[in-house]
């Protein structure tokens, strides 16, 4: 492997490597030439080569108390689509020239910022550097942007200080919010406005069930009077009000390699996951949303007012498991499933999940399904055709979700192909 093809902190300890080995050849000379020569010269070099590292460590030293590192960001929260604005600002504030500086950056930037990479520079005495960077935020989730180390290195290159910045940096990218119309999809053959009424009539009157509560539970479901007694928080729970809980089951499996496309794919996937929870609240139809993130997670909401938690948690939530999507179906549908409303949210689709889909639906379920792409099948291939044959026949609509890169300055709508349909008819997201 070639010098350059290395990371700069790889060719840093490469080079730290070589000038350790370096000072002890001459070390070693200095010593022979001692030896054998005697006289002050040779002795006087032997002790200045013995003496110098400390003077390059004392060195160090001063300019590691004398560099002065600021970050400035305009905002923490930010929606995708829109551009944040980082400032880095580097000044020595001593009367040596600092030769060695290696400010390394968090990989998360520079996914956002092509421009925001590792660099090795050097500051004269009362000098300043100033960095800005434009990062259009085309990618929704959290990063941790910026500086993560400063390293600083001696005038002969032996050692090393590393400075971490008190004020990480970082942001909250959040999804948009696109409005959907009607699909035609499984809830507005129910009618929704019967479903509203009879909610609205019953639901919330009758009281069937006390319970703990747990995360995501809206606190207008508080008992408070329980509450009080036990000293700690009860939650409500009307009659059928679980018994009109759609399901909304988003699969977080990792991806084998994360990179852009893969970035874009999550985030097709999770802004029309947003936009039909925000959707269904609007018209005050309940919900439960599922997924695995270490163990199996549950949030409900049933009204406008609980959009926001839901919102937070789909800002942040990473595609890192590795939990089998279809165990994650299972255990969902037999523990938290009281209606027949299922929507499944996945951005790679397989053979498994449309067999166990299949299976669903011949129990009574009515499915709605988006994702992204089939594994190991392209969509121009008849195999692909065979099996969005067989999910417009068995009733399941399905909408393949086109990814599109957006610009700070122009939104574009991702595309939603519904495979149900006869044909392939191509709706706006």
């Amino acid at each position: 492997m070639g010098l350059k093809s290395l990371s700069i902190s790889e060719k840093e300890k490469f080079n730290r490597e070589s000038n350790i080995i370096r000072y002890c050849l001459a070390v070693l000379a200095c010593l022979v030439y001692a030896y054998f020569f005697g006289g002050f010269f040779p002795f006087m070099l032997l002790y200045l080569s013995i003496a110098l590292p400390v003077i390059s460590l004392l060195h160090l030293v001063v300019i590691y108390v004398q560099l002065k590192v600021s970050q400035q960001l305009n905002g923490r929260i930010f929606v995708k689509g829109s551009c944040a604005q980082y400032k880095l600002h580097l000044e020595n504030a001593s009367i040596f020239y600092i030769p060695y500086i290696t400010v390394n950056m968090y990989i998360e930037g520079q996914v956002l910022c092509k421009k925001m990479k590792s660099m090795r520079l050097s500051l004269p005495p009362f000098s300043k550097r100033d960095f800005d960077y434009d990062m259009p935020l085309y990618y929704r989730g959290l990063y941790d942007i910026g500086v993560s180390s400063i390293e600083l290195s001696d005038l002969l290159g032996l050692f090393t200080f590393t400075i971490y910045p008190i004020d990480k940096k970082s942001i909250l990218v959040r999804p948009r919010i696109v409005e959907i119309h009607s699909l035609g999809d499984p809830i507005s053959r129910i009618t929704e406005g019967s479903r509203t009424r009879e909610h609205i009539e019953t639901g919330n009157d009758e009281l069937v069930n006390i319970r703990d509560y747990a995360y995501g539970d809206s606190y207008r479901k508080i008992h408070w009077k329980v509450s009080s007694k036990l000293n700690k928080y009860m939650v409500k729970e009307t009659r059928n009000e679980q018994d009109n809980d759609s399901m909304f089951i988003l699969d977080l499996h990792k991806h084998d390699l994360l990179d852009e496309p893969s970035l874009l794919r999550e985030d097709c996937l999770i802004e029309e996951l947003v936009s039909n929870i925000n959707h269904h609240l609007n018209r005050n139809m309940s919900l439960k949303l599922c997924f695995f993130k270490g163990e199996p997670q549950t949030i409900r909401a049933s009204s406008p007012l609980d959009f926001k938690n839901v919102y937070n948690i789909l800002s942040e939530v990473k595609f890192n498991q590795d939990h089998d999507f279809i165990r994650t179906l299972d255990y969902f549908i037999e523990n938290e499933q009281y209606g027949n409303l299922l929507f499944v949210f996945t951005v790679k689709l397989n053979a498994e999940v449309v067999e166990k889909l299949l299976k669903l639906k011949n129990r009574g379920f009515d499915i709605q399904l988006y994702f992204v792409q089939f594994e190991g099948i392209d969509f121009d291939e008849p195999k692909w055709r065979d099996i969005s044959d067989v999910l417009a026949r068995s009733d399941i609509d399905a909408y393949r979700l086109v990814p599109s890169i957006i610009s700070a300055d122009n939104y574009e709508t991702e595309e939603k192909n519904n495979i149900s349909a006869e044909g392939a008819n191509v709706l706006e997201a």
